[in-house]
């Protein structure tokens, strides 16, 4: 097999994505929404979905903790 064929380990995340306080209190919501509305059909897809906003919750209190104005967050 020829390398220039093979990308395991080429690709990268880009992490540089630029998301306001007021996005991720919304993203939040949308979960914790969608999540409630699932638990009567998909219990594992609701757990997940409450998994997601829980790690989203804890990253906008830590950004609520700095005393920064209209902070932009990059992930």
């Amino acid at each position: 097999m020829n390398s220039h064929f093979c990308r395991v380990g080429k690709t990268t995340i880009k992490h540089n994505t630029t998301f306001s306080l007021k996005h991720l209190e919304d993203r939040y919501t949308r979960f914790i929404e969608e999540a409630y509305h699932m638990e009567q059909i998909d219990m594992s897809l609701s757990d997940i979905l409450f998994y997601e906003a829980k790690k989203l919750k804890l990253h906008i209190l830590n950004l609520k903790r700095t005393s920064s104005e209209n902070l932009d967050v990059v992930f």
